[in-house]
This record gives C-alpha cells, sequence and structure tokens, in this order.
C-alpha cells in the first residue's frame, strides 16, 4: 500500500479529523488553519517597537496602542486583548488592526465595544469591535482628519456621550459619540500646542485643558466666552491634567517633574505639591473607583500611584520595572494598574 493509500484510508476512516494548512505569514512566522479557511490577513503581523497607550472598557478588556517610531515608515497599530495580562503578546490577542500612522491615544465609547484614536497624521478613527462567526475582527467605521497635526490627547465628556480630543494644531475639538463628527472647536484653544484634556466627571458642560503657554484652562460649555484661565506658569509648563473625585479638584503635572493639587476655584495656590519626577510628567490616570489615586507617569521608567489625602500628596505605589519611557497607563479595577512602554513590555501593578 503506498503512503498515499495509507493517508486516505485514515481520513476516510475518522469523519472528526481536521486537515491542516500551513500558510507562511509576512513575518516570516508559520500559521496553521483549518483547510478551506482564510488566514486573517487584517491583523498586523506584529506589534510595534512602541507602546504608547492602553485603556480598558467596563468588561476589563484592554485596547494597546503601538506605533514604528524609527522604521522606514511611521505606522502604528492596536491590540484587543480580553484578558490584559496576555499583553503585548502577538499571539494571545484577541485581535488587532493597522493603522496608516502612529498612535498617541485612544479611548473606548460608551457601547464598550466602539473605540476612537487618536493619530501622528492628525487622524481620529472610530472603530468597533465585530464577531464574525468564531473570529473577532476590528473594523473602521470611519477616518476624519480634523486635526492639521498630532492628536495627543483624548478624554470623555462626564456623559460619555462626548469626546475632547487635543491636538499639536493647538486646537481641541468636542466630539459627538452618536453621529462620530465634531460638534464644536477650539482652535486655536490656546496660543501653543496642547499637552492636556480633562473632561469633568460629573458636569457634561465642564473641561479643562493644558497647553505649551503655560496655561491650564478651564471651559465651560455654556458660556459665550467658555475659557478662563485657573493656572499659569510660563517656566514650568504643565504637560498633562486630570479631575480628580468629585471634580472640585485637579491634579497638573509639570515640565520639571513636580505635581501640583489644586481646587478649581482657586486660581491663586496648590492644595499640595511635590516633586516626585526628574523629568517631564507625561501623563496622569485617576482611578475611577478610588477617587483619591492618581498614576503618575513621566519621561523616565519608574511608575507612581500618588494619594491625595487632605491637604498632601503622597507616594502610595512605586514601580520601576520598565526599562524605557513607560507612555501608557489604565485602571482595570480598583486595585490594578496596567503600563506599557517603549521597552515593549506592559506590567500589570498590585496598589
Amino acid at each position: 500500500m503506498s503512503d498515499l493509500d495509507s493517508c486516505n484510508d485514515v481520513n476516510d476512516g475518522d469523519e472528526s479529523a481536521v486537515k491542516l494548512a500551513e500558510v507562511e505569514m509576512g513575518n516570516g512566522t508559520v500559521e496553521e488553519t483549518e483547510e478551506g479557511e482564510e488566514p486573517d490577513y487584517s491583523v498586523p503581523a506584529q506589534v510595534e517597537r512602541h507602546l504608547d497607550f492602553l485603556t480598558c472598557n467596563s468588561e476589563g478588556h484592554l485596547l494597546m496602542g503601538s506605533s514604528n517610531l524609527t522604521g522606514r515608515y511611521w505606522i502604528g497599530s492596536i491590540w484587543y486583548y480580553e484578558d490584559p495580562s496576555l499583553a503585548p503578546c502577538v499571539e494571545k490577542s484577541t485581535t488587532g488592526f493597522e493603522c496608516s500612522t502612529g498612535v498617541a491615544d485612544g479611548i473606548f465609547l460608551e457601547d464598550q465595544k466602539t473605540m476612537m484614536i487618536g493619530q501622528d497624521g492628525g487622524y481620529v478613527e472610530f472603530l468597533t469591535i465585530v464577531q464574525d462567526g468564531t473570529k473577532t475582527r476590528i473594523n473602521s467605521v470611519t477616518q476624519c482628519h480634523e486635526h492639521n497635526d498630532s492628536v495627543v490627547c483624548i478624554s470623555h465628556m462626564a456623559e460619555k456621550k462626548k469626546i475632547l480630543t487635543g491636538s499639536l494644531d493647538m486646537s481641541v475639538r468636542l466630539w459627538d459619540c452618536q453621529t462620530m463628527t465634531v460638534s464644536r472647536v477650539f482652535s486655536p484653544a490656546h496660543p501653543d500646542i496642547i499637552t492636556g484634556v480633562s473632561g469633568h466627571p460629573k458636569d457634561d458642560s465642564l473641561f479643562l485643558s493644558s497647553g505649551g503657554d503655560g496655561n491650564v484652562l478651564m471651559w465651560d460649555l455654556r458660556c459665550e466666552k467658555p475659557a478662563s484661565c485657573i493656572y499659569r506658569d510660563i517656566n514650568d509648563k504643565p504637560e498633562c491634567i486630570t479631575y480628580i473625585g468629585d471634580g472640585s479638584q485637579y491634579v497638573v503635572g509639570t515640565q520639571s517633574g513636580s505635581v501640583f493639587l489644586r481646587e478649581t476655584r482657586s486660581i491663586t495656590h496648590s492644595i499640595a505639591s511635590g516633586q516626585f519626577f526628574n523629568r517631564s510628567l507625561f501623563r496622569l490616570s485617576a482611578s475611577p473607583h478610588k477617587p483619591n489615586h492618581v498614576a503618575a507617569i513621566a519621561n523616565e521608567s519608574r511608575v507612581l500611584v500618588l494619594c491625595t489625602n487632605s491637604d498632601k500628596l503622597e507616594v502610595r505605589y512605586e514601580d520601576d520595572r520598565h526599562s524605557d519611557f513607560v507612555r501608557g497607563l489604565t485602571w482595570t479595577d480598583a486595585n490594578t494598574l496596567v503600563t506599557c512602554g517603549w521597552d515593549k513590555d506592559v506590567f500589570m501593578h498590585t496598589i
């Protein structure tokens, strides 16, 4: 009996046997697919070198953005993990999506399946997670080129039906999540680049913005002239901001590595401050579960969680496992923080 006849006998005798076809992928790896099933070429072959942002939805699923900042083509990709502890492994991701430029920030919309990402080319893209048979895919819904430079920060408004985007083009734009279009444009919002935006946690008419002009502005969309300056330091400019608690207080991170706790009703002094980093702050994230906990990262490898008790700012947690700049951070629950960085590592932190 020939080898071919032997194979035929085995297959005829076992109807449950599944033939596997090897498909060579672009990155030199080999993926096994069932015979007759097309490989999913829409998923990128690899996670890019620089991990730039993380965000979680209410189900604890993780969205991770990565960018190639050193190659011939400055492209990016986003990756979706149902289990955040599996990031940044390509093989263990639920699905991925390739972007035409690098990605700087992203956020889940109210339905927890639709996402908005801001890209280096000034694009804002809306995407959705869909179930296609047994496969999960990320599909692009629409891509808008509203900004004239990189989109660097994104934040929800209070009711999560509107989203803020800030850009290096000095503008802040307010997006309607239902129509996926811009509803209001503030340009220029600052006479320099936008470094941060933060929607008020309770009031859908209020938000903060910080800029390279050294100002933090509080915006009230009900007013004819909506912006008022509540913080200014042209010698130690704000690099990131976030509301905390009920929105009566906010935290500012500056170029010197200092962090300031302030009240929105006071423009003359800070409640508390401290020099927590040696380099410029990059991102702040207030815990949605513990109002007095704020995670902070800078242009260095440390991760801090600060506690804002009464009139003090104290270090609640510190970690230095990253070996390059930390770029992204998100809270998955009351006690767990996830961070990523340009070392292509993702770490879980139990606070």
